[in-house]
């Protein structure tokens, strides 16, 4: 009676930490945008937030992607993407840790959002190039043709409103590098010295603003006119 108890307790035992725990962890580790990994201080060094890191992704096999900013000798943001396995991943706690943590844990929350914008940006970038290249093989073939000629006011125009929209998109991205190197900096500062930390962010918060709405503005007209032309050609 006692080893048939045991072996259910054993088998429930068994069902949590290798279903149930692993399910609930993902789940929290997705409602949580920074995460803390062990040994990532040690495999990659000099990380301006320790081990904490940006959640990025979940593969099939259970492994958490996660993404470390880091400053370079030239004073540029870097970004790490590493994978992780589930184990070495934690969701960060305020309890019980020391004021160089407790400074990162802050930098890494109040940074979070703006790198994910930074990553999703970099991503409309790459897709604004592909567009760019796309339009402009598009009107050289126009350009060439007896039948399609007509049409090439119309490339030219849409190859001109991407190249805007990729010349903001990059002065946004300028913006974003700016902002988090600067944020990084300050919270090396503050681990040696929180009196030399200076309030040197509003500036460089306004200018993101600005830019940020200009773009989304570009960007609205961009994909109206988009949609306009689509119209057209049905």
């Amino acid at each position: 009676m006692i080893t048939g108890i045991l072996l259910i307790l054993i088998t429930l035992g068994g069902v949590y930490w290798f279903v149930l725990y692993p399910t609930q962890k993902i789940r929290k580790i997705k409602n949580c945008v920074v995460l803390e990994v062990d040994g990532a201080d040690t495999r990659y060094s000099d990380l301006p937030l320790g081990k904490l890191g940006v959640f990025y992704e979940i593969n099939e096999k259970q492994r958490v992607r996660v993404v470390f900013p880091k400053l370079t000798p030239e004073g540029d943001v870097q970004y790490i993407y590493s994978w992780h396995d589930l184990q070495s991943i934690h969701i960060p706690g305020r309890k019980k840790i020391n004021a160089q943590n407790k400074a990162n844990l802050k930098a890494a929350q109040e940074l979070a959002s703006l790198i994910k914008e930074h990553l999703q940006l970099e991503l409309e970038i790459l897709n604004l190039r592909e567009q760019w290249q796309k339009i402009s093989d598009l009107l050289d073939l126009v350009a060439t043709s007896d039948f399609y000629a007509s049409q090439q006011e119309i490339y030219e125009r849409a190859l001109f409103q991407v190249e805007n929209l990729l010349s903001k998109a990059e002065d946004l991205q300028d913006v974003y590098v700016r902002f988090i190197r600067e944020a990084l900096i300050g919270n090396k500062i503050v681990g040696y010295n929180p009196d030399l930390l200076l309030d040197g962010n509003v500036g460089i918060d306004s200018q993101y603003k600005v830019v940020r709405a200009e773009y989304q503005r570009m960007k609205d007209t961009a994909t109206a006119y988009a949609e306009l032309l689509r119209t057209r050609q049905v």
